[in-house]
């Protein structure tokens, strides 16, 4: 029963005289009160909503987003920061908050916002502008900026979750089927009360563009764990040193995600090679102790190799987080990146083959999902999920081709993995889950389920090597009835078994391999499941011309080299599927990183004067070597049959 546009209005309609008098004077209050509450406590507020609906009126006050004196807002969030140990009240929080006008909640994220960004900037400006790592130490005690930043976040934390509880509303297969069914009457849908923020309003620029913050906190987070503390609740809030942004990690976007997990994988690797090389030494050399994960294949037989050499080394995880370096046997190329870039692309395209019988491909969504079906053993499952493990931890982007569905399966304790639904088929496989919709949405209308919808069973009738098979969706379901009361319970044990129970072995021994190599890092405690598809596949949103800004230059050639302006209007005029083949040449991967093009540091150098040789490339660092062709024709041609002709290494 807390009106927060009254209160906006309250303040908006006073005289513009007298609304810095009484803005003042409120604010001043406002301390008082928050600094009462927190010497008697803060049960009370968790025990009466009432007394709690106080914190709301204390966040809407305009004064706290005045950046001319933020003394009193520290004291609302540290108030707020102690409340964290009343659970209820903060859940409670969450569902009010879930619930207020968009226009309520983007205001009050964009307060908090602007408080961080102030307060880190500020700091910033009095020890000298850019922070290392070495400088984010004192940053972060300088007026206590670390403690502060900790609990805006916490503040940040509520409004998240609230905004995950929107996101969950308008993600629901109900909300999708109401849009989908306006649509289909030429009407809009726009239920303003159930849209969610953008995740992107809740990243922080300040936060970060600050490398120096991420390292200190990824520092501090490792100590942490090397300590035999695990959760940031083990660590006394005056003994902490770091920003928390780990611990609201929905504070980072995406690329800054990626760099603070490359930076981890860096450092685990780094104690691997020594690790190993120790034990050369004191082991004179014995070949097992190699600082490198050695992959030696044949093109012809990449699978096989592959399996047979991961597996050999399955007895010892730790061999999976050493630098990975690809051999294709019989080529020349030594693996400084590309070379793993298209062993890894090939070997996907190798396991997605119909032949091996792995994966079947869902027409409608045109997603590849396991086979119900498959003769394979866990072994080439276990594969596939080490092989996309592997790709994260050594930052390689790769084709792949799941429904989102198994993205929030990886990202979820197994304990919840069956929690799936209609919501997940209708991205999945919509015309099956329209059929589903359908029994939920009939009246019975006095007739019965069976003369409505004719006999159904708790089974699911599939074919099987041309044989059509029943399985049970419970026990003894062939002799149940769905009716008007069990069909809810009918259609969740459906998507139950379409999900989980029809492919437990093949998503088990899949998870199982990537865990293998993601599973004690900080992979699962920053990203998303959104985000674990653009980290594994990259995005599909080509932008040349940011990667034309981003581009530097090398023996000879410049921005405004002739050659260099004929070469971005032959590859701004290339067609998409020609762009893409670009890519693959230059990068290995046709795809973009994490943050787009912008930050693909591709180089172009001179490789020597007008000559017949085509274009080449060091795929490991995104090098590109372009003689100096005398005419925009040429260069054209030699360009087009480079990337045409672009599989296999050697030596330059």
């Amino acid at each position: 029963n807390f009106d927060t546009e009254l209160v906006d209005r309250f303040f908006e309609q006073m005289p513009p005289e007298d609304q810095a008098v009484a803005a003042e004077s409120s604010l001043e209050s406002l301390g008082k009160l928050v600094d009462s509450v927190m010497e008697q406590g803060c049960a009370e507020l968790g025990a009466s909503p009432a007394k709690l609906r106080a914190v709301l009126l204390m966040l809407a006050h305009p004064g706290l987003s005045d950046p001319s004196d933020y003394d009193v807002m520290r004291r609302v969030l540290k108030l707020l920061a102690l409340l964290r140990e009343q659970p209820i009240a903060m859940e409670t929080l969450v569902r009010w908050y879930a619930a207020v006008p968009r226009a309520i909640l983007e205001r009050m994220v964009a307060q908090v916002q602007q408080f961080l960004t102030l307060s880190i900037l500020e700091v910033q400006g009095e020890l000298g502008g850019a922070v290392s790592l070495n400088m984010a130490s004192r940053v972060a005690m300088q007026n206590d900026l670390a403690g502060h930043t900790r609990n805006a976040l916490r503040l940040l934390d509520v409004f998240w979750r609230a905004n995950e509880q929107r996101r969950v509303t308008i993600g629901d297969w109900r909300t999708k089927w109401k849009a989908r069914k306006m649509r289909e009457q030429g009407e809009l849908f726009d239920d303003e009360a159930l849209r969610p923020l953008s995740a992107i309003q809740f990243h922080n620029d300040a936060i970060n563009e600050c490398e120096g913050i991420l390292k200190l906190d990824l520092k501090e987070f490792l100590e942490m764990q090397q300590g035999g503390k695990y959760r940031f609740s083990d660590v006394e809030d005056s003994s902490r040193r770091d920003f928390g942004i780990i611990e609201f990690p929905f504070v980072l976007a995406p690329e800054s995600k990626v760099r603070m997990l490359s930076i981890e994988s860096t450092l685990i690797q780094r104690d691997e090679v020594r690790y190993a090389m120790i034990g050369q030494m004191l082991s004179r050399g014995r070949h097992d102790l190699n600082p490198y994960l050695v992959l030696k294949v044949k093109r012809t037989n990449l699978v096989q190799d592959a399996l047979q050499q991961l597996a050999e080394r399955g007895g010892a995880q730790h061999d999976y987080k050493k630098p990975l370096k690809v051999v294709f046997d019989g080529e020349e190329g030594v693996d400084e990146g590309g070379v793993r870039k298209e062993f890894f692309q090939l070997l996907i395209e190798e396991l997605y083959n119909e032949d091996f019988g792995m994966f079947e491909r869902i027409e409608e969504s045109r997603a590849f999902w396991f086979n119900k079906n498959s003769l394979e053993a866990n072994l080439q499952f276990e594969l596939f999920g080490l092989v996309l493990g592997l790709a994260i931890y050594n930052q390689v982007i790769l084709d792949v081709k799941f429904p989102s569905v198994v993205y929030k399966k990886l990202m979820v304790p197994p304990s919840q993995a069956g929690s799936f639904g209609l919501t997940d088929l209708l991205d999945f496989e919509p015309t099956l889950a329209k059929g589903l919709i359908k029994l939920l949405e009939q009246e019975p209308c006095g007739m019965s389920f069976e003369d409505v919808f004719g006999p159904l069973r708790f089974v699911v009738e599939y074919e099987c090597f041309g044989c059509m098979v029943e399985a049970e969706l419970k026990e003894g379901g062939r002799d149940i009835l769905v009716n008007w009361d069990n069909r809810e319970e009918y259609i969740q044990r459906y998507c139950d078994w379409i999900f989980s129970t029809s492919i437990e072995k093949q998503y088990a021994a899949f998870r199982r391999g990537f865990d293998r190599c993601i599973a004690d890092t900080l992979f699962r405690r920053l990203f998303r499941e959104d985000e674990l598809e653009l980290v594994i596949c990259g995005s599909e949103e080509l932008d040349f011309k940011a990667l034309e800004k981003a581009t530097t230059y090398q023996d000879g050639f410049v921005t405004n080299s002739e050659v260099i302006k004929w070469f971005w209007e032959v590859v701004h005029a290339l067609s998409p599927e020609q762009k893409r083949c670009f890519l693959q040449f230059c990068t290995g991967c046709d795809r973009a990183p994490v943050g787009g093009l912008g930050r693909l540091p591709l180089v172009v150098s001179r490789a020597g004067p007008d000559s017949d040789l085509l274009p080449s490339v060091h795929t490991c660092f995104n090098h590109l070597l372009l003689p100096a062709y005398k005419t925009k024709e040429k260069l054209d041609e030699r360009l087009h049959t480079a990337i045409q002709h672009s599989t296999g290494f050697g030596l330059m």
